[in-house]
């Protein structure tokens, strides 16, 4: 998905500094170009001598958080967050405890914003002002309370009067209602700069997000179905021809079965008939993301 890191501001390599150029070039990171088709290795190596997080780190940190987001869910978030460029911003719908939140602010470019979206209103759905004491206190003991601006509200308020930065990526994690999140896309999308990215997640395991996304994304000529990590998938900004809307759609359908695995599932646990849950090859007493 990470087409590149992008950005011309380069840090003093570290100690392995000719293993660095010898891979990179001497450009910093402008030379990190199309670091997917690197070894992971070769990643790691680079991040660390720019002073950059690595995913390794990131996810160390965030998985002590409570929260709802898997290893895999949160390298594609960590991959997407780190090719937006410094001068875009990556927006953040429903941040809870703070678990995704820490992934993308340390994933980020020098430079690059993370707006933080969340009313914290109601304790019934995880909210109140104990979780925005919870989310704010694990912003700073990982140092990156100064990384991440928090806005008290809904996704599609604060989408409906943005006149802030281009947007590089827009996380849907919110409500998971159908109203709530067709609100959220409709107000973030007109945003979202050509080859941003757009993440939604739960949108093969909740109805409601699963309508919201086909709503906007099926057959669309302007968003390109890129890949999903489980229940969270990713469509980039881009112009499609008929053949690849045509592709896109397919591809979102296959996932189709993956969601009646999912929501059988939840039937199961909800019904104490785990047994169930576990023959669909679900393990966990968390209902599945």
């Amino acid at each position: 998905m990470m087409q590149e890191l992008g950005g011309n501001t380069a840090r003093e390599p570290c100690s392995e500094t000719r293993a660095f150029r010898r891979r990179w070039g001497s450009r910093g990171r402008a030379g990190l170009v199309k670091p997917l088709r690197r070894s992971l290795k070769d990643q790691r190596v680079a991040r660390r001598c720019l002073g950059m997080t690595t995913f390794t780190e990131a996810w160390d940190r965030a998985q002590r958080i409570e929260g709802w987001l898997t290893e895999g869910q949160a390298r594609l978030l960590y991959q997407t967050a780190a090719s937006v460029q410094p001068d875009q911003a990556i927006v953040e719908i429903g941040s809870h405890h703070g678990r995704s939140t820490v992934i993308l602010a340390s994933a980020k470019q020098n430079g690059a914003k993370v707006l933080a979206i969340d009313p914290y209103e109601d304790p019934r759905w995880g909210g109140g002002e104990s979780s925005l004491k919870t989310f704010l206190t694990n912003l700073r003991v990982n140092g990156l309370d100064q990384d991440v601006e928090l806005r008290r509200g809904y996704g599609a308020d604060v989408g409906g009067s943005w006149d802030g930065e281009p947007v590089g990526m827009v996380f849907v994690d919110g409500a998971h209602d159908f109203p709530s999140v067709n609100a959220d896309l409709s107000s973030w999308l007109p945003h979202l700069a050509g080859g941003g990215v757009v993440l939604i997640h739960d949108t093969y395991s909740s109805p409601g997000v699963t309508r919201a996304v086909f709503r906007h994304m099926f057959g669309s000529s302007v968003f390109a179905y890129v890949g999903s990590a489980r229940t969270l998938t990713a469509f980039r900004r881009k112009d499609q021809a008929l053949s690849a809307r045509l592709l896109s759609g397919v591809r979102m359908i296959g996932k189709l079965p993956w969601m009646a695995r999912n929501l059988t599932v939840k039937v199961a646990l909800r019904r104490n008939l785990r047994a169930a849950a576990v023959l669909l090859g679900h393990r966990s007493r968390a209902m599945p993301y």
